[in-house]
């Protein structure tokens, strides 16, 4: 019987880990150039806005506004935008995160955004997986469509909020 190796990290090895990421250069380059990381700021809040409002205009679809569309249709509109921003909003997210990491990491605020984003994007995946936009009339997929919803704008409250507990 073979065993399974600890995966926790020490605090020291987590220390050392955000350490590293918070010496990065382009960290280093976002904390010292005056536009840099106000620009990657403001794409993150863009990628935001295009990725809840796409998605939420998705969900409203599926529990039936907006029916003179064919949901197939706004579908296919809908979700090639929602993962492109949802690519720069990780990615400019990841960008701000390197600038802070230490601070982050202990923010329950910041924590719970990324676990708002997680519940999102796995009930993203029970939707597409599941082909539910094929079966809008079903109660599950009215669900799905509400919890996105919800999902969504609490990520989008918590990330507001993040300043105003700790983080920037």
């Amino acid at each position: 019987m073979t065993s399974i190796p600890n995966l926790q990290l020490s605090s020291t090895s987590k220390q050392e880990m955000l350490e590293t990421i918070e010496n990065l250069a382009l960290a280093n380059y976002l904390r010292r150039d005056i536009f840099a990381y106000p620009i990657v700021n403001a794409l993150h809040i863009l990628s935001l806005g295009v990725l809840v409002t796409s998605t939420i205009l998705m969900d409203i679809r599926v529990l039936g506004g907006g029916r003179q569309i064919p949901l197939g249709a706004a579908i296919a509109v809908l979700r090639p935008l929602a993962i492109g921003a949802l690519a720069v909003a990780v990615t400019t997210g990841a960008l701000l995160f390197s600038v802070q990491p230490s601070q982050y990491v202990g923010n329950p605020v910041f924590l719970t955004k990324l676990g708002l984003i997680g519940l999102a994007l796995a009930n993203a995946g029970f939707f597409v997986l599941g082909r539910r936009h094929l079966v809008a009339e079903r109660a599950m997929t009215r669900l799905s469509a509400a919890a996105s919803i919800l999902f969504w704008i609490l990520a989008v409250f918590a990330g507001r909020a993040i300043a105003f507990f700790g983080g920037s």
